[in-house]
C-alpha cells in the first residue's frame, strides 16, 4: 500500500507539472544493465513484409486523433520519465524512448531540465491511477466527453497509452483538445474541427490543421507482465509513447514490436526489438505533411516506408 501511495503521489506531481526531470535524463544514455537485452533494430526479410501486409499494418494501426480526425505526433521536444521499477529500469525505458525518438526525427527538450511530457507507469494497481485521473485530471485522458469517461478511463491491456493533444491551426495558433461535460456544451470543434480557427485556403491538399501531442500517459500493469523481458517491453513503450496506435491488440501479419502483447501471435510475429518497419512507420510519422487530412497523412506514411524498405 505505501509503494501504491508514492506511485500515486509521483502521478500527482506530474501531472500537475509541479516538478522538473533529471538532467541524467537528457544525458548521454547508460549503456545497459546486464541481462537487460540489446538495443537494436531487427531487419525483416522481404517475403515477412509483403506489399499487402504492409499496407494492411498502415491501414489498421494508425488511429486519428478523436476531435480533428488527424494523425498526432509531437512538435514540442519530448521529456520522457518512468516510475514505478527499480530505479535501473525507470532509467532504461526512458532513455530507450529518446533513443528511439531520435531514430524517428521526433523533437527532443534541450534543456538540462525538462518537464515531463510523457509519464510512464508501472504499478499493479493501474485502474486505481486511472480513476483518479478521471476525476481530477481528465484532460490527461485525451479529447473526449463525459459519457464516455469511464469507458476511456478504463485498463484492458497490459500496457496502454493516454494522449492529451492539441489543434495548431495554419497560423501556427494551438488551442487545447479539451474534453467537454456533455454534446449540448461542446464546442464547435466537438464536431471535428477546431473552434476559432484558421485553415488553409487549398482544401483539396488539407485545411493545414495539424493534431499535435502536448502529454502522454502510458500504463504498465505489472502483474500482466511478468516474465517479459524490459528489453521488448521498452521498445513497446517507445512505440506508444511516439505514436498513437488503435490496434495493440490484433495480430499484424508484419513483424512488428506492436505485436509484442497480442494474444494468438506466433513467435516469428513478436520481435524482441523495433523493426525496420517499425523504424521507418515512425521516421515517415515525423516527416509527413501534417496539414493534409486523414487519407493523405496515412498515405505519405506508407510511401515514405516503402521508399526505405526497398522492393516496391
Amino acid at each position: 500500500m505505501k509503494r501504491f501511495t508514492v506511485l500515486l503521489a509521483a502521478l500527482a506531481s506530474a501531472v500537475a507539472f509541479s516538478f522538473a526531470a533529471s538532467a541524467q535524463q537528457q544525458a548521454a544514455p547508460e549503456e545497459p544493465a546486464a541481462g537487460i537485452g540489446v538495443e537494436s533494430v531487427i531487419v525483416t526479410a522481404p517475403a515477412l513484409r509483403s506489399e499487402r501486409a504492409l499496407n494492411n499494418f498502415i491501414l489498421t494501426h494508425v488511429a486519428p486523433s478523436p476531435l480533428l480526425g488527424k494523425i498526432g505526433r509531437w512538435k514540442t521536444g519530448i521529456c520522457p520519465l518512468a516510475v514505478g521499477l527499480s530505479s535501473k529500469l525507470d532509467t532504461y525505458i526512458s532513455q530507450r524512448i529518446i533513443r528511439v525518438a531520435m531514430l524517428a526525427g521526433a523533437p527532443l527538450d534541450s534543456g538540462e531540465t525538462c518537464r515531463p511530457n510523457i509519464l510512464v507507469v508501472a504499478t499493479p494497481k493501474p485502474q486505481e491511477l486511472l480513476d483518479f485521473l478521471r476525476t481530477k485530471r481528465p484532460g490527461l485522458l485525451g479529447f473526449h466527453y463525459q459519457s464516455r469517461a469511464e469507458r476511456i478511463a478504463t485498463m484492458s491491456r497490459p500496457i496502454q497509452a493516454w494522449y492529451s493533444t492539441a489543434t495548431e491551426d495554419f497560423d501556427g495558433f494551438l488551442p487545447a483538445d479539451a474534453p467537454v461535460i456533455s454534446w449540448d456544451n461542446a464546442s464547435p470543434g466537438a464536431m471535428g474541427v477546431a473552434s476559432a480557427v484558421h485553415v488553409s485556403g487549398n482544401r483539396a491538399i488539407g485545411d493545414g490543421l495539424k493534431t499535435q501531442f502536448t502529454n502522454a500517459i502510458i500504463m504498465v500493469d505489472t502483474g500482466k507482465i511478468v516474465g517479459q523481458e524490459i528489453g521488448p517491453l521498452a521498445d513497446y513503450i517507445a512505440m506508444l509513447a511516439l505514436s498513437q496506435g488503435q490496434s495493440y491488440d490484433d495480430c499484424q501479419n508484419v513483424p512488428t514490436i506492436t505485436n509484442l502483447l497480442a494474444p494468438g501471435c506466433a513467435d516469428g510475429m513478436k520481435p524482441v526489438a523495433l523493426t525496420d518497419i517499425d523504424a521507418t512507420y515512425l521516421r515517415g510519422l515525423y516527416k509527413m505533411d501534417a496539414g493534409r487530412d486523414f487519407r493523405g497523412e496515412r498515405s505519405s506514411i506508407a510511401y515514405m516506408m516503402k521508399k526505405e524498405l526497398g522492393g516496391y
